[in-house]
């Protein structure tokens, strides 16, 4: 195990970029306008609309369907997606065939959009390097296999009268840039998005963007505060109502500064009135060392939370021009303490609603990072999949860079990924509270649920979860090169369960033994998911995000379950012996 510690200043990143990190978390339908492909001023010849689109990663054949939604190009000329845009954020997903080569511009920015699946080497050639005389290089390579859809997230500021800036891109969840200032422009038009096709076929779809403007949007007035003193800290607004009041006046600002001079332990209520200039969705956020909480109009916007410095606690709202009253809560904590109150509009970033010194910037934290060496690393840790924590995962990293997490209590394959293994800042930093490892690479999501399931027929609804008097958790073995092969007991079944990566590094195949009667109905689901394709003999793209190849004589069927696709084979014994084999790429 090799933890590596990357230091870096949250709190310097958030005031510098404000408005940044939550923007970019931000909803396609509610923060970007649509960007419709079958509404472009003009396509030239080379772009043809589709409805869908398959590539084969092992070969160069695209198939496409008849309709629109999808915008799929081949070499020749470019086609422009926008104009008037200098200052852009722009959200697309992009499909490449193997091999296939593009660009995407914007203004003089030349962004390289590429085919390196499974090429760890970063150079001007990989996905994400900004072309020029001095290539800037993406920090990691973030790219998935050909035919799967890639979500590309870049933000630009091209108008004023310095330099141009990347301020951020995204490529399938990573940051690949941040906070670039770009060379000046030699070529390219200013405020042109467009996108060229040099090799192969490139599709691109679900294309939004928000152009931002610097207009001050809101403000507050009427700004009073009342300041309790408490023993110890003040937790939610409820507590106040037994506190003693020792403070109550006006301010010019909202600043958590009026608690200076007053007792450590406190709780504050601001009241007043947030003035907006134009009737729209706004977002609105905390940001705080503490607890806090937000009422606009006498309606909860945002619950009431404890935050570190240095981290947002968001919210979208729809406002009318004018006048809203608003009650803002702060209860000191044992964090170090401080106040932000921000909001953005659609065109805009996030813009402070406090003075600076409300706001101190967090002390610097280092990100612990674990790199595997010559041998495997296996980490014990909480995982969030999706609004849950699991609490028994086990991660594994190999030194080839690839990585994934299985949940022990439902032997479940919760999640793959490819490049750098896990931060574990939030384990090893400090008391570690939240316990949790996070994912440093191109993540592909899979399934909470055990891959085998003991059913009456095939139409039978796949388990949610096992229940512990189905599914015991018996340990688990270390293979020669150091890899891991879990151990359960399902119902009267010994199962072993080994997820192992492939010589070439770009996919992991995992086998699942069986021991147990013959007379077991057992089945098990290679993969679930709202689209099922097989794009070739044994290939299925599982909604566009990864694969599952099968080789041999199984013989899968997709069935739909509540709305869902299911790619399911049965698990026969054959002298109380059954083995499942299948692969995942990404």
């Amino acid at each position: 195990m090799n933890p590596i510690l990357r230091w870096f200043r949250r709190g310097t990143a958030l005031l510098l970029m404000v408005g940044a990190v939550p923007v970019w978390a931000q909803s396609v339908d509610e923060s970007l306008t649509p960007l419709l492909t079958d509404r472009l001023s003009s396509v030239p010849p080379n772009w043809k609309p589709a409805a869908g689109v398959q590539a084969n990663p092992f070969k160069a054949e695209v198939k496409t369907k008849t309709g629109s939604g999808v915008l799929v190009g081949t070499p020749g000329q470019p086609v422009t997606l926008l104009t008037n845009a200098s200052d852009v954020r722009l959200v697309m997903e992009v499909m490449l065939s193997p091999g296939a080569e593009g660009t995407l511009s914007l203004g003089s920015t030349n962004i390289r959009l590429a085919d390196n699946w499974g090429k760890p080497a970063i150079n001007t050639g990989t996905f994400g390097a900004i072309e020029g005389g001095a290539a800037l290089l993406p920090t990691q390579n973030a790219v998935k296999a050909p035919g799967l859809w890639q979500t590309l997230e870049v933000q630009r500021q091209g108008s004023g009268k310095g330099p141009a800036t990347l301020e951020k891109m995204t490529l399938n969840g990573v940051v690949i840039h941040e906070t670039l200032v770009l060379p000046r422009a030699t070529d390219g038009t200013a405020g042109t998005v467009a996108l060229t096709v040099k090799t192969g076929t490139v599709a691109v779809r679900n294309l939004g963007y928000q152009l931002i403007t610097d207009r001050p949007v809101a403000k507050l007035m009427n700004i009073r505060y009342k300041l309790y003193a408490n023993k110890t800290e003040t937790t939610s607004p409820a507590e106040l109502a037994n506190l003693k009041l020792v403070k109550e006046d006006t301010t010019s600002a909202l600043t958590y500064e009026v608690s200076y001079g007053q007792p450590r332990w406190h709780g504050i209520v601001y009241t007043g009135d947030l003035v907006v200039d134009k009737t729209g969705p706004y977002t609105l956020a905390l940001q705080q060392g503490g607890f806090a909480s937000l009422h606009i109009d006498g309606k909860e916007v945002i619950a009431n939370q404890r935050l570190d410095l240095g981290y947002m606690n968001t919210a979208k709202i729809n406002l009318t021009a004018g006048k809203h009253p608003f009650t803002l809560f702060f209860g000191r904590s044992w964090p170090r303490p401080g106040l932000g109150f921000f909001i953005s509009a659609p065109d805009t970033k996030f813009q402070a609603l406090h003075p600076r010194a409300s706001l101190p910037e967090p002390d610097p934290v280092g990100e612990i990072a674990v790199e595997p060496g010559t041998k495997p690393s296996v980490i014990r840790s909480f995982v969030n999949f999706g609004p849950k924590k699991k609490t028994h995962c086990i991660s594994v990293g190999s030194p080839t860079g690839l990585n994934y997490t299985v949940d022990l209590n439902q032997g479940a394959l919760l999640q793959v990924w490819r490049g750098p293994f896990a931060d574990v800042t939030e384990m090893w930093y400090e008391r570690g509270e939240p316990q949790l490892l996070k994912p440093l690479g191109t993540l592909a999501v899979l399934s909470a649920q055990n891959p085998l399931a003991l059913m009456a027929n095939a139409s039978q609804y796949w388990p949610d979860s096992l229940s512990d008097s189905e599914l015991k958790y018996k340990g688990l073995s270390m293979d020669k090169q150091g890899y891991p092969i879990m151990q359960y007991r399902l119902r009267d079944l010994d199962v072993t369960d080994a997820v192992l990566p492939d010589a070439d590094s770009k996919s992991f195949t995992r086998t699942l033994t069986v021991k147990g009667p013959d007379n077991e109905a057992l089945y098990c689901r290679l993969a679930a998911g709202a689209s099922l394709e097989e794009v070739a003999k044994g290939l299925y793209s599982v909604d566009g995000k990864y694969y599952v190849r099968i080789e041999g004589k199984i013989k899968p069927t997709v069935r739909n379950s509540s709305g869902r696709q299911e790619l399911v084979v049965p698990v026969v014994m054959k002298g109380g012996l059954a083995t499942v084999q299948y692969s995942i790429l990404w």
